[in-house]
């Protein structure tokens, strides 16, 4: 952005393009560069502002925060991916840019976010949509040490054209003097609560009565042969009826969670969905598509050797690798390439990764998304039959635990992660879910370990102190 821009001249430029490309009415999109800022100082700026927000922040690669709704959809029920096109090309066919984006990442973008399974009225059925689908009113880009600023609104005529332009103004410098010095990570403060770390911790051994029981029924679909693999969770549910610390959770999973993506959805005040995913989906930066196989489990602080020669980890992860592989046939894409197995961390845990890239003309976000949701890496294999005993065995609804969140550019540019490695606060509660991947050779004991183990990443960073015992 040029430091001397000023109002005046903006609105000149905004109004020019908008007598050249808009009869008098529409949807429209202004955007303007911005010095780069730290996205954990200007959420707190608006997070309270503004009942809806999204967050959504990874080391490299495309970072956003989105405030309030221009256009938006919801639905309970099956099409979902459909509808998620459907809305997508409806509002991107409509939107009107009324400035030039100076760079890709700048192009608006459409927030997504989908339950793990649709909403089929059974006795399983989630409080949560099926799929949550909205074009920001305001939306704030990081990119690199780039910064874009884009407000979205219905206008008519100049009169309203003028009042959208005087709000993304003031937003502007509300940004722009909220300084940009990033926030040091020796800032966070500890955080002990001890009554509800004793809440957490006598849940989850009340809950391990069970959750042994359906892990075991797991491995024994596995040993006969009606499954090949399946990933069961579990879930402890405590109340919480302090404020929560949204910022500071997010700047600790910053800094002790990296190469994670962190990511809020917050649809009220009551209801935020947050945490830091270390698997994304898919993403596509025209012409690069890159898919990721993660699974595979183990502490960081145990020997990764241990992961790389672990005949049960290695062929649970080789089911995510070769499911993903015949996606991408499906999508009749025949040239990729497949990175070296290696082990990643994020945090405190460890997974066996591995990455697939193709060079692609196009492709659609949405039939991507329905070809690879769920992956073996959080459903199992076969896929339906195992979506069908995870309904079975498990005695909650997952909503939006491992489910795909993300967005989509007005060029068709797209990223989607899985929404693990987190918790939702609803009605002074908060809710954590985290499962464990059986196939042939799974023990027990250690299924039900992992999943305490990833428990313990997420509660920690909520209750425990910035270096956690």
């Amino acid at each position: 952005m040029k430091n001397d821009l000023n109002l005046t001249d903006f609105l000149k430029d905004v109004f020019s393009s908008f007598d050249k490309k808009v009869e008098n009415s529409g949807l429209v999109s202004i955007c303007v560069e911005i010095p780069c800022i730290d996205l954990f100082q200007v959420y707190e700026l608006f997070i309270n502002k503004y009942p809806f927000s999204s967050f959504w922040e990874e080391s490299n690669g495309i970072s956003y925060i989105a405030f309030e709704k221009c256009k938006y959809v919801t639905l309970d029920g099956p099409k979902r991916f459909e509808l998620a096109k459907e809305f997508n090309s409806e509002n991107f066919k409509n939107l009107i840019n009324l400035t030039n984006e100076s760079h890709n990442s700048a192009l608006s973008k459409i927030i997504y976010l989908f339950s793990f399974s649709e909403n089929l009225n059974n006795n399983l059925s989630s409080d949560v949509p099926s799929l949550e689908a909205i074009l920001p009113k305001i939306l704030i880009i990081k990119s690199d040490k780039n910064c874009w600023l884009r407000i979205n609104g219905h206008v008519e005529g100049k009169s309203s054209l003028r009042t959208l332009i005087e709000e993304i103004w003031t937003i502007r410098n509300q940004v722009i003097n909220s300084g940009s010095e990033l926030l040091k990570s020796s800032g966070l403060k500890t955080s002990f609560d001890l009554p509800i770390i004793d809440d957490f911790l006598h849940s989850l051994e009340t809950s391990n009565t069970n959750l042994k029981k359906v892990v075991n029924r797991g491995i024994q679909l596995v040993e006969k042969g009606i499954l090949e693999k399946i990933v069961l969770a579990n879930r402890i549910k405590i109340k919480f009826k302090n404020k929560l610390d949204l910022l500071e959770i997010l700047k600790r999973l910053k800094n002790n969670h990296p190469n994670t993506c962190r990511y809020v959805w917050k649809r009220n005040s009551k209801d935020i969905l947050f945490g830091a995913s270390p698997e994304k989906l898919f993403s596509f930066t025209k012409p690069n598509l890159t898919l990721e196989a993660l699974a595979g489990t183990i502490s960081t602080n145990s020997n990764f050797k241990k992961l790389l020669k672990s005949t049960k980890d290695l062929k649970e992860h080789n089911y995510v690798t070769q499911y993903l592989i015949k996606c991408l046939e499906v999508s009749k894409i025949k040239n990729f390439q497949k990175s070296d197995i290696k082990v990643n961390s994020f945090g405190d845990i460890s997974h066996l990764q591995t990455l697939i890239f193709s060079k692609v003309e196009n492709i659609c976000p949405f039939e991507l998304l329905k070809n690879l949701h769920p992956s073996p890496a959080v459903c199992g294999y076969p896929k339906n039959a195992a979506l069908d005993w995870i309904n079975t065995l498990e005695s909650f609804p997952r909503g939006n635990y491992a489910s795909p969140m993300g967005w989509v550019d007005s060029s068709g540019n797209a990223s989607f992660l899985l929404a693990i490695r987190g918790a939702r606060y609803i009605e002074e509660n908060i809710e954590f879910i985290a499962g464990s991947g059986i196939v042939s050779g799974s023990v027990l004991e250690k299924e039900i370990d992992e999943i305490k183990l990833k428990f313990e990443s997420i509660v920690k960073q909520i209750f425990f102190a910035k270096n956690p015992r």
